[in-house]
Parts: C-alpha cells; sequence; structure tokens
C-alpha cells in the first residue's frame, strides 16, 4: 500500500531520502517517463534524469535544491555575458550594459513572481561584474532554494512511493491466466482489466474486411491543477515561468471491431459471434458453427487547456515546424490498452455492450500499470511534463531553431529571394524575440553602406550574409566618366574578417 504523502513529505525534508523502493525500481520509473515521451514529444523530463542521479547519490532534498538553484543561476549568468558581449559588437560599453538592462527588465516581467527579485538581482549583479572585470560573487539564492525545494519533494515522491511487491506482466503470464488475447472466458472483472493494461501482443483481425463501433464517454473535472511552465529569458529557456491553472477533461472510448461488414451488435446489446453467408445463416464445418471474431479496447484520453492573460504567451510549435505565441494552450494525451477479443462471458455472465463500455469508461482508468500508478495517474503524469515543458515568451518569437524557419522559407519568401539564400533563426538584438530571416550564402549580394552609415548600394534583392560570411565591396559607387550614368556599389558574401556592411 502507499504511504501517506505527508508522511513521505516529512521524511524527505529532515534530510536524506529514505525509501523501501530499490534504485532498479527508480530507474524503470524513469524508463517509462521516457516511454510515454514518444506519445507526448514535448514532455521535460530532464529535471527527472537530475533527481534520479541525485538519489543514486542520496543527497539530501536541500542539497538537491541547492544545486537546481545553482544550475538556474549559472545558467543566467552565462546568458548575461553573452548578452553583452552581443550588445557591445554594436556600440560602447555603456550602451551596450543599457541594452542588456532593458531586456532583463522586459523578460523579468514573464517570471514567477515568486522569482522575480532573485533573477533580476542576479542578472543585474552579474551584468555589473562582467562591466568592472571582476569575478561574480557569491549569491544568495535561499529563496531561489526554497521554490526548488517544492519541485525536487516532487520529484522525489513520485521515485520513493512504495506500490505493490507484485509485478503485474508476471502475474499475467504465469500460465497465462490471462494473457491470451483471445480469450473467450475470464473469471473476474479483475483478470480481463489486467489483460487490458498488459504489454502483451494484441489481438488482430488482420487485412480482413471489418465493421466497428465507438462509444464515447465525457466526464469533466471541476478541479484544476496549477504548474509552472518555463519562460523564455534573454533568449534562454529557465524552469522559472509563471505558475498557470490549467483546467482538466477525461475522455473514455470502448473501440470494437468485427470480421466481416454484417452486424454484430444485436438489438438487446449482446453480439452476435457467428460466421454469417450472404443469407444470414450461420456457417457450419463438421457441424460446429464458426465463431467471428470481435475486438475491443479501451482508450483514455486528457485533454487540458488554459487562458493566460498577460505578458507574453505560450511558444507552441506548429505545422511546418512554425513557432507561433499564443496566450491559450490547449492539448491532450492519451493511453490505449492491449485489444482483446471481446469475450462470451466474464464471472458467469454474458457480455454486453454496456458491460463493454463499464470497463473502459469507469474501471480502466483505475487500472493499474505500474507498482505505483494507475491509468490517470499516469494521464496526469504526461500532461504536467508536457506543460512544464512548455515555454513563455515574447509574443513577436515566430521561432526557436533554424528549422522552424523552413515551412516559411519555402511558402512565404519568393522564389528569386530563395536563391542562394537560407533561411536563419535570428533574434531581435533590442527586444530580443526570434524570428524567421532570410541570410546570403557565398557569393550573394549584399547591401553596402558607406562610412557615413549612408546606403551606396541599390538595394534590391540584397541580403544581410550568413553567419562567417562578410560583406564584400566589389563594385564601387560613382558617376561614370563622360556619362550622365551614376553606378550603384556592390556588396558580395564573401569568407574574410572585414567588418560586415
Amino acid at each position: 500500500m502507499f504511504k501517506p504523502c505527508l508522511l513521505l513529505v516529512s521524511t524527505l525534508i529532515t534530510g536524506s531520502v529514505f525509501s523501501a523502493v530499490s534504485f532498479e525500481e527508480k530507474k524503470n520509473r524513469i524508463e517509462y517517463l521516457e516511454e510515454l515521451t514518444s506519445s507526448a514529444v514535448s514532455m521535460n523530463i530532464d529535471a527527472y534524469r537530475r533527481e534520479l542521479q541525485y538519489e543514486k547519490k542520496n543527497l539530501p532534498v536541500e542539497k538537491r535544491a541547492k544545486i537546481e538553484a545553482n544550475l538556474l543561476a549559472e545558467k543566467i549568468k552565462v546568458q548575461i555575458q553573452r548578452a553583452y558581449e552581443a550588445a557591445l559588437a554594436s556600440g560602447n560599453h555603456e550602451e551596450a550594459a543599457q541594452e542588456v538592462r532593458t531586456a532583463i527588465e522586459k523578460d523579468l516581467a514573464l517570471i514567477s513572481p515568486e522569482l522575480r527579485e532573485e533573477i533580476r538581482e542576479i542578472s543585474l549583479e552579474t551584468l555589473g561584474n562582467i562591466q568592472q572585470g571582476e569575478i561574480s560573487q557569491h549569491l544568495d539564492l535561499e529563496n531561489v532554494e526554497k521554490i526548488m525545494l517544492k519541485n525536487v519533494l516532487e520529484r522525489a515522491d513520485f521515485f520513493n512511493k512504495e506500490g505493490q511487491e507484485i509485478h503485474q506482466t508476471a502475474m499475467l503470464t504465469d500460465g497465462d491466466p490471462a494473457g491470451n488475447a483471445d480469450r473467450s472466458e475470464y473469471d473476474s472483472k479483475a483478470a480481463i482489466l489486467e489483460s487490458l493494461v498488459s504489454d502483451l501482443p494484441s489481438a488482430t483481425i488482420g487485412l480482413k474486411s471489418n465493421t466497428g463501433i465507438k462509444s464515447d464517454s465525457i466526464t469533466s473535472v471541476d478541479s484544476k491543477i496549477s504548474l509552472q511552465v518555463k519562460v523564455n529569458f534573454l533568449g534562454i529557456s529557465l524552469e522559472a515561468g509563471p505558475t498557470i491553472s490549467f483546467s482538466r477533461t477525461y475522455n473514455t472510448s470502448a473501440v470494437l471491431n468485427a470480421e466481416g461488414l454484417e452486424p454484430f451488435l444485436l438489438p438487446d446489446g449482446n453480439f452476435d459471434f457467428l460466421k454469417r453467408d450472404r443469407t444470414g445463416n450461420s456457417i457450419v464445418q463438421n457441424d460446429i458453427h464458426q465463431k467471428r471474431l470481435i475486438l475491443f479496447s479501451c482508450r483514455a484520453t486528457l485533454g487540458f487547456e488554459s487562458a493566460y492573460s498577460g505578458q507574453g504567451g505560450f511558444s507552441v510549435m506548429g505545422m511546418g515546424g512554425s513557432v507561433s505565441v499564443s496566450q491559450r494552450y490547449s492539448n491532450s494525451v492519451h493511453l490505449d490498452s492491449r485489444r482483446l477479443a471481446v469475450p462470451e462471458y466474464i464471472e458467469g455472465k454474458s457480455v454486453t455492450l454496456n458491460m463493454l463500455n463499464r470497463l473502459c469508461h469507469a474501471d480502466f482508468l483505475k487500472s493499474r500499470i505500474t507498482n505505483t500508478m494507475n491509468v490517470t495517474d499516469s494521464l496526469n503524469v504526461m500532461m504536467k511534463n508536457v506543460i512544464q515543458g512548455l515555454s513563455f515568451s515574447h509574443p513577436k518569437t515566430k521561432c526557436m531553431t533554424d528549422n522552424h524557419c523552413l515551412n516559411w522559407f519555402n511558402t512565404k519568401v519568393i522564389a528569386l529571394a530563395r536563391y542562394n539564400n537560407q533561411p536563419r533563426c535570428v533574434e531581435e538584438k533590442r527586444e530580443k524575440y526570434h524570428a524567421c530571416e532570410v541570410r546570403g550564402l557565398e557569393g550573394q549580394n549584399c547591401t553596402v553602406l558607406n562610412s557615413q552609415g549612408k546606403l551606396v548600394s541599390d538595394g534590391v534583392f540584397e541580403f544581410t550574409c550568413d553567419a562567417g560570411l562578410t560583406c564584400v565591396k566589389v563594385q564601387d559607387e560613382g558617376w561614370f566618366k563622360g556619362w550622365d550614368l551614376y553606378r550603384f556599389a556592390r556588396g558580395k558574401c564573401l569568407p574574410g574578417n572585414r567588418k560586415s556592411n
């Protein structure tokens, strides 16, 4: 049985984590999260991987929180250094510092109120040290550690929650009491539920013609869940975003398929298990009525959504790799059971559609799939990690990586502008949001400015050179001698160390 949560938390706070759960079982739990990631690609489990290493070393939770706080602070310090160096490339020291300070204050609006002042202090003190050429001093991260401790305790609870010591798959395969997907009878409802959530092979109809029924049931959950999201701070992702409230809705389905195209559900809710010919008569071979295969499975879906009012919004990757920022976010995660043959009897009673509906709409959600989690628990773990993998961004943000710009490049940029160019996800220097821009490859035309900063090329189909290339002036501007004709300067993107125009 599970230990009460309050007892576990009390044990954790006192120092080292004490649990009867073996480290091998803890590894199994992180592997289970990684398996879930294949169904929810944006799940964030990096923190759980770090927590597993803390478990291996049996570190006190206070030490874990301190490490997490220092990781956050170090990530901020490195990015402040990068931002300052980038700003310095186009201005003097004071202008660069002011540009970074402005960006810090802008992005702080998206930071969780609990962490905002500490992150402001870390950022501004780091910037001051950089300006003075000093090494960053030790910062007081006590409040950050308190916030991190909450997350540490939650993850430690995931690894240390005790469950039943019976391994479900072993129980199912022992003598094959419930493992056979084609069984026609089960002694108990528990047995068929165990078979539904096992990882043994499903029954299959193959490529034969079939007919099907899908029975949906929606249950709304009144209680909302509040979870912290990540935030884009000076172009990096920090686990320090706002805490957002999400509503949750469960949707369960019973999905049935049967061999052949003849109806398999009778008016009284029972199933017609007999194969029939075109005249509707039962097919008999060797004096035996032939049975048709009817399969069923359960699907449980957890939908979640939130409408956020405030600065910034959720960075969401869409079709074609584009990124949009929206204040409303909705998504869903789901789990599908194993497919089983519809049995003729459960607990000695004839199986009906209503009986299968009850299994899928009520009992399936409570079915245990690991020693510590049932289907509902698993859906909520997936949901939580999807949400915590989200990032809050500047509302103008359109991309996070160059790949996000491919669809934009191929559909929004005219063919002539695509020639000898490639798409890049570029940070806007002052507001620090990311957007897609075209960058010139070697040999591409580029803009030429004179020493006063005046445009001296014609500006037609000229592009900023890609990283590693500079705009080299290959033709001077001026009037042709003896002709009333002005010639514009020309620039080419070429390898070299000259300052780019």
